[in-house]
């Protein structure tokens, strides 16, 4: 057996009739175990990682029964994230990423499965469609937390109205293309980074040039020439192809949308969506004007931007790791920067989907995987 060691972020609290409380700060759990002496509470407060099993027990002089017992606590102990084995992931790779994996760990059952999780980032391919606002922040924070191979989309260069909002790029970048200035941003974060680079308007027929058999997750950043349009785009691809997606949110003056993260089959999909919003905005039209406004600007905050490129990220991390649940299944939300609250807009699954209905045009590609 591998040298257990204590948590770093697990506080160790002796409490009366021999009951010890372990408290995960990460995800703020509590777990209260009763223990038969004093002398099990000092081994686990000196579980650092160099010292094994075998030396334990030798130097507490501990037999063959208390012995196993006491393997078995520290079996049930790692099932609770409260020990883990360091050797599991490279040193390295440990020493950059600890935070991270230090987060994960919450997440995870024992050590092979923190390994599992670990891999799932590292060996997923993600496609950020849209270097703006919202999806350069959204790429350099999916390589800073693991992911090693992306896909970036995007047809514009960088432009000096872009440098209050959007995170890569400098002066000296100016006139260059977005995918070519981030490529060299993220290849600064880690030199390992798999970059591939599309200089394309997306469509939906051009998403063909994706190996979607490669693809683990898609984020559509994309605004142009809508947000609407893109996600149809993005998402019909997706359900086809059976790719989970994220709708990477946006701004409007003091409002920022948090998309919606979509499993296909498993959870509403843009199209389950679209209908959700037709029954809450079912309002008479026909009085109303419409206002063409030729390039049309909207006030954008750097701040606002950045939070909501955040958590999309984060959907992302969750999605990946293949353990954590997403938060944002069947939902989006608005952020006020007024307020700084977050209204959420629940829509169901829908059976009339044409899309993943009961009927719907995806099902059987869906269900056969």
């Amino acid at each position: 057996m591998n040298n257990p060691k204590l948590r770093s972020s697990v506080s160790v609290v002796r409490l009366k009739n021999n009951i010890v409380e372990f408290f995960l700060t990460n995800t703020r759990k509590q777990i209260r175990v009763q223990i038969a002496t004093d002398d099990i509470i000092d081994i686990i407060l000196k579980l650092d990682g160099t010292i094994s099993i075998d030396e334990i027990a030798k130097n507490y002089n501990m037999d063959i029964d208390t012995k196993e017992q006491f393997i078995k606590f520290i079996d049930y102990l790692e099932s609770k994230s409260i020990i883990k084995y360091d050797d599991i992931i490279d040193s390295e790779e440990y020493l950059k990423y600890r935070r991270v994996i230090n987060f994960l760990e919450d997440f995870a059952s024992s050590s092979e499965d923190l390994y599992n999780i670990w891999e799932n980032i590292r060996g997923s391919k993600v496609v950020v469609i849209g270097l703006g606002a919202v999806g350069s922040w959204v790429s350099s924070l999916l390589i800073q937390n693991g992911v090693k191979k992306i896909v970036l989309i995007d047809n514009d260069k960088v432009d000096i109205s872009n440098l209050h909002r959007q995170f890569g790029y400098s002066e000296n970048d100016i006139g260059k293309y977005k995918v070519d200035a981030m490529e060299g941003r993220l290849r600064a974060f880690s030199n390992d980074v798999e970059v591939e680079k599309f200089k394309m308007f997306i469509d939906y027929k051009n998403l063909e040039c994706l190996k979607a058999n490669e693809i683990n997750l898609i984020i559509n950043c994309a605004d142009q020439p809508s947000v609407d349009v893109t996600s149809l785009w993005v998402g019909e691809y997706c359900m086809k192809n059976n790719i989970p997606h994220i709708i990477g949110g946006g701004y409007n003056l003091h409002i920022s949308l948090m998309g919606q993260t979509i499993i296909p089959f498993k959870s509403a999909c843009v199209k389950c969506f679209e209908i959700g919003f037709m029954e809450k905005n079912n309002i008479d039209t026909s009085n109303l004007k419409k206002m063409t406004v030729k390039n049309r600007k909207i006030g954008s905050f750097g701040p606002m931007c950045s939070m909501i490129a955040s958590m999309t990220a984060m959907e992302g991390i969750k999605v990946l790791s293949g353990k954590i649940s997403p938060s944002n299944l069947n939902r989006r939300g608005e952020f006020s920067i007024y307020s700084m609250d977050i209204n959420y807009q629940v829509f169901d699954k829908q059976s009339s989907c044409e899309w993943c209905g009961s009927n719907g045009l995806y099902l059987e590609r869906g269900e056969n995987g």
